[in-house]
């Protein structure tokens, strides 16, 4: 099964070249717009990890991060935030709600395949490790 990346940017020219380029890699690739495009495409399917773009200031970003981890707590997120964008404030705020990693723009395309597959790495330990745990605690009921 193919990863299932979602792609969040304003800038619709920047997005579409960055989906073209990581269905390249063979990702199944999503796109929104910000805002309640991303909320709704989020609320209907389970991705594994979303490329957020940083665009205007970081509250805006770190809501709808929080609200991406509301939803889907296993999906992983990775900032893509253009250098004049940057806050250093703000990326340690990012991670402290559960982002992945902070990128800047430009990307190195090698960089940032390796980032998807080590958070989708991550998704996926600990859905195991979740599921694990449920089991135990099913098979300990059962037992008692």
């Amino acid at each position: 099964m193919a990863l299932k990346l979602l792609i969040i940017h304003t800038d619709d020219l920047f997005r579409g070249h960055l989906a073209e380029r990581m269905r390249r890699e063979s990702y199944l690739v999503f796109e929104a717009h910000p805002e309640a495009e991303a909320t709704n495409i989020i609320q209907r399917t389970n991705f594994d990890v979303v490329l957020l773009g940083v665009t205007g200031s970081y509250p805006n970003t770190l809501s709808l991060l929080k609200t991406i981890k509301g939803l889907r707590p296993y999906t992983e997120v990775i900032l893509v935030t253009a250098m004049e964008e940057h806050s250093l404030y703000g990326s340690i705020q990012a991670m402290e709600l559960g982002a992945f990693d902070d990128l800047l723009v430009p990307l190195d395309i090698t960089a940032l395949h390796n980032r998807i597959q080590e958070a989708y790495a991550r998704k996926k330990a600990i859905v195991k490790a979740r599921r694990s745990m449920i089991r135990e605690k099913r098979e300990t009921r059962n037992a008692g």
